[in-house]
């Protein structure tokens, strides 16, 4: 899986959710967090860039045009007031023990190490959107449920009703029944608030509004709603491949090798620093006198300097930097460790989740049957009422909790991509 992870969908198109796919196509392009990640990787492209041309040499152009007036008894016979002049210069820092060199080394992880940031910002942002996603079906779930649980007590009220008027059932058995769909009915404003809760975060994770959101996150609730489910098999099979591609973990590492880099940089401060110059040029009074070739001049050089005595300054930085690659080497050490430990529980949590989903289907499988037929007996006259209300209640606790053990299982299965670092081809460094 690990050599075939290229070319894999993207995580979330596994649920197999339309709605959720074209969030999380939105979010990869409206996500204010996202285009602020992406902003500092131009800032370290371009610290890059700069470190790269300290390297090379560096070509400058000057012209200039002076003119004095002085008493006569100053001035040279045949002088003249104007001094005319275009040059041309090179100068060259030989990089001879490395510090430019590595700077830009340090400059290119640093780069690299933005790029694995921005993916890590992106995949927390896409699991962020995956569970707020799932959180918002589980309260349309819960909304259908207790209407439809709703609408199946109105009809036992009706039934209790009529044989309350007949006098088959007391005043007792018709009051309990209008208690329990009151009850039932109290619980859809709820999961309307609920789910008005998490589509205002969706709104504000995809910088939109909820005109344009309208269509994916609609305000009134479906009474009919599919949780988003999928299967993590191909994940699973190679926890350790997939967790060496965490961009954290990736992030670490680069920051890693750009401080080793610095440390080199820092001790190559020590030595002498080659400066070779060179100036091409023409002088003289009028521009026809600087086309001639008499008034053509050139002058090279050379410099070395080597600090000798600077106060510790050099000591100092060596120090610093040898500090930094220290905190770096503790931070990757600590970042691949809480990565494993928290996908070995991501890994976990799942597979209990799964165990306990399928016995609460199951169960509600036999809490419908069991409130179907007491409904039946009892309008058949076999079945006293209280039996039917605790039968009605067990059906709707089970399917409540039925659909909230379905969601954690879709929640613990996003937490286990993001712990994983599982993110898509378009999200990974380039």
């Amino acid at each position: 899986m690990a050599a075939d992870l290229p070319d894999a969908p993207p995580w979330w198109e596994k649920f197999n959710d339309e709605g959720l796919n074209r969030l999380m196509r939105r979010a990869l392009v409206q996500n204010l967090d996202l285009k602020l990640a992406q902003a500092r990787v131009l800032e370290a492209r371009a610290e890059r860039r700069a470190a790269a041309a300290a390297q090379w040499p560096q070509l400058t152009a000057s012209a200039g045009d002076q003119y004095s007036h002085l008493p006569s008894s100053l001035v040279a016979p045949g002088s003249s007031p104007r001094d005319l002049e275009v040059a041309a210069g090179v100068s060259w820092d030989v990089d001879l023990f490395g510090l430019a060199r590595n700077r830009r080394r340090a400059a290119e992880a640093g780069l690299r190490a933005s790029q694995y940031d921005r993916d890590d910002v992106r995949l927390a942002l896409l699991a962020e959107i995956a569970t707020n996603y799932v959180q918002y079906r589980l309260y349309q779930s819960q909304y259908a449920i207790a209407t439809k649980s709703a609408n199946s007590q109105a009809e036992t009220v009706r039934i209790t009703r009529v044989r309350f008027e007949q006098g088959a059932a007391s005043r007792l058995d018709l009051e309990r029944v209008l208690s329990q769909l009151a009850i039932t009915r109290a619980a859809v404003p709820q999961a309307l608030e609920q789910a008005q809760s998490a589509r205002s975060l969706l709104v504000l994770l995809l910088a939109g509004t909820p005109q344009s959101l309208a269509a994916d996150l609609p305000d009134t609730l479906s009474a009919t709603v599919q949780m988003p489910v999928s299967d993590p098999v191909d994940v699973l099979l190679t926890p350790a491949g997939i967790i060496a591609r965490r961009p954290d973990i990736r992030s670490a590492e680069q920051r890693l090798v750009a401080a080793a880099a610095n440390l080199k940089a820092a001790l190559a401060e020590r030595y002498p620093q080659l400066t070779l110059a060179a100036l091409f040029g023409s002088a003289g009074t009028s521009v026809n006198q600087l086309m001639t070739s008499a008034s053509r001049s050139w002058e090279y050089g050379g410099s070395l300097t080597l600090p000798l005595f600077d106060f510790g300054r050099i000591r100092a930085a060596i120090d610093l930097a040898d500090a930094q690659q220290l905190e770096a080497y503790l931070l990757y050490e600590q970042t691949v460790r809480g990565a494993l430990q928290a996908t070995q529980s991501a890994i976990v949590l799942y597979a209990q989740g799964v165990l306990r989903a399928r016995q609460l289907q199951t169960a509600l499988e036999s809490a419908r049957t069991a409130a179907r037929l007491a409904r039946r007996q009892y309008e058949e006259g076999t079945l006293s009422l209280l039996e039917v209300l605790d039968a009605e209640r067990t059906a709707y606790d089970t399917e409540i909790t039925w659909s909230q053990s379905a969601a954690e299982m879709s929640l613990r299965l996003i937490a286990l991509y993001r712990t994983m670092g599982v993110p898509p081809p378009e999200v990974r460094a380039n």
